[in-house]
This record gives structure tokens, sequence and C-alpha cells, in this order.
């Protein structure tokens, strides 16, 4: 085995544990948590979702040949991220116009 192919075999590795890792922070929070009764907890769980969506995609990439399912299934995981960044940028956004308007008030008092 070369130096090329160690250093593909253990960034194939470190791909499935990632998505490995990624599904099971989905999996916990699905079942422990209230993800559902905040506007940031839905945002955490539709982020994580999505990024579990991506590299489970990539993991499952390694495994099984390309074909029209691999088209369709990264058209459908990659749809979501524009959606949930947009998402995460807006609150980020938010955050910062609300937390500046509670200083300028604070300065004026």
């Amino acid at each position: 085995m070369g130096e090329g192919d160690l250093v593909h075999l253990i960034g194939s590795l470190l791909v499935v544990v990632t998505a490995l890792l990624a599904i099971a922070c989905v999996a916990a929070q699905a079942l422990l948590a209230r993800w559902w009764s905040t506007p940031a907890g839905r945002h955490v769980f539709a982020f994580q979702a999505v990024l579990a969506l991506c590299l489970g995609l990539w993991a499952a990439r390694l495994f099984a040949p390309d074909g029209e399912w691999f088209q369709v299934a990264r058209l459908v995981a990659f749809a979501l991220v524009p959606w949930v960044l947009a998402w995460r940028l807006l609150i980020i956004v938010q955050t910062w116009r609300k937390r500046r308007r509670q200083r300028v008030e604070e300065d004026r008092s």
C-alpha cells in the first residue's frame, strides 16, 4: 500500500466516522431534547440534520456505485444546505441587531 492509498483510506475512514457521529447527534437530539419548542432549537436540529445528511451521503458514496440514486440524493441534500445556512445567517444578523439596539438604549439611559 502506497502513501497515497493510506491517506485515501484514512480520509475515507474519517468521512464514515464523522457521518456516523453526525447521525448520532441528530438521533440523540431528536430523542432526548425538546428541540421543537424554541426557534433556536428548531434551527440547531435542522442545521445538524442537513450536515448529517450531506456527510451520510458522502459516506454512502464511498461504498455504493454512482448512479441515478446518487444524483437525486445529492440534489436534495445540497438544496437544503443554502436554506439552512441562510436561516443561520438570518439568526446571526437578527441577534446582532437586537444586541446593538440594547446597547444603544443602555447608552441613552
